[in-house]
């Protein structure tokens, strides 16, 4: 795929981060928009994170299928992009949001493992939980793929995978119940990337077409949050799955027009990574700071200056950080 091919695919991890943003500000809690709208931050939540997993599926597949591309490179890229910067954010989680994490749990945030163990023998941290459970899905996914170039295999591998995590989960209390909403989503990735001709189609169907499968699956998601599946549940997997990939159809496709070649959707997807590891504790600081108490004040401060705030950093630290990675040949 050439170059601006994938112009959508930054429009739609851009119109995430901005989603994420106002989710972690509270502007979608039912004290502003009303009882009614009760799941709205629920909906938005499983669309932008479900969108970084499908965007990391559908990456991933873009780098194995390089011909100069191998097991050792793929993990050495995805742990120098990943880790360090993590690490940066575990410091300020714990040194400004005051996380106290003795030494057993320590050691398994600095390995990034907290969607494994998770909610039972360590205690999920708010927004970096994302972070281990996409590094959990390169080690899944990227085991099979670098083993299994058959797209049946993988499949087939992935739906074995998927029942024996669920038997541990189960059976010992691991992984974090999310893995199983979110876990199918990555291999839809893969698979929209790897099976061109059928994108090819899935984009030409009529958009009004595109506009009821959404809609349809706000109800069928609907449906799974008032009937109280847990995440692990057949339908609610099923709800999430339909929901978010009928929802990126259609941001996708919304996107291939002008309106995704907007140079504003470029410089958001290279700022979201940084910004979404340090929002929180930049928040937390701009709060001791200005002296802002919990309430509407703290809502509109995070959602419009603290927002712009965390993506200004976050742009200037990625581009900081690709330079540092090239200037030592570490990418």
């Amino acid at each position: 795929m050439s170059g601006k091919r994938l112009v959508e695919y930054e429009a739609l991890r851009g119109l995430s981060i901005l989603l994420l943003l106002a989710l972690h500000s509270e502007v979608f809690d039912p004290g502003i928009f009303g009882e009614r709208l009760g799941n709205l931050a629920a909906f938005v939540a499983t669309f932008l994170l479900g969108s970084f997993f499908f965007l990391a599926g559908f990456f991933t597949e873009a780098s194995l299928s390089k011909p100069d591309a191998s097991a050792f490179r793929f993990m050495w890229s995805k742990f120098i992009r990943i880790y360090p910067p993590y690490w940066l954010a575990l410091v300020l989680f714990i040194f400004i949001l005051d996380y106290d994490l003795n030494r057993s749990a320590l050691a398994v945030y600095l390995l990034n493992l907290q969607a494994v163990f998770s909610p039972t023998f360590v205690k999920s941290l708010l927004t970096l939980w994302y972070i281990s459970m996409l590094v959990v899905f390169y080690i899944v996914y990227g085991s099979m793929m670098m083993t299994i170039r058959s797209s049946l295999g993988l499949v087939i591998a992935s739906f074995v995978v998927f029942f024996m995590a669920l038997w541990a989960h189960l059976t010992y209390a691991i992984f974090d119940p999310r893995f199983f909403q979110y876990y199918f989503i990555f291999l839809a990735g893969v698979l929209f990337y790897r099976y061109e001709a059928i994108r090819v189609k899935v984009f030409e169907l009529h958009f009004l077409i595109k506009i009821f499968f959404a809609l349809l699956s706000i109800a069928s998601l609907q449906w799974a949050f008032v009937s109280q599946y847990p995440s692990t549940h057949i339908f609610y997997v099923l709800a999430t799955g339909f929901y978010i990939l009928s929802w990126d159809l259609l941001w996708l496709t919304i996107f291939r027009t002008p309106l995704g070649s907007w140079g504003v959707w470029s410089w958001l997807s290279t700022a979201s990574f940084f910004a979404y590891l340090i929002h929180r504790p930049l928040w937390r600081l701009m709060d001791g700071l200005l002296g802002v108490e919990k309430g509407l004040t703290a809502v509109f401060m995070h959602l419009l200056p603290g927002a712009i705030l965390a993506l200004l950093i976050g742009y200037f630290l990625q581009g900081g950080y690709d330079r540092l990675l090239a200037g030592l040949r570490l990418k």
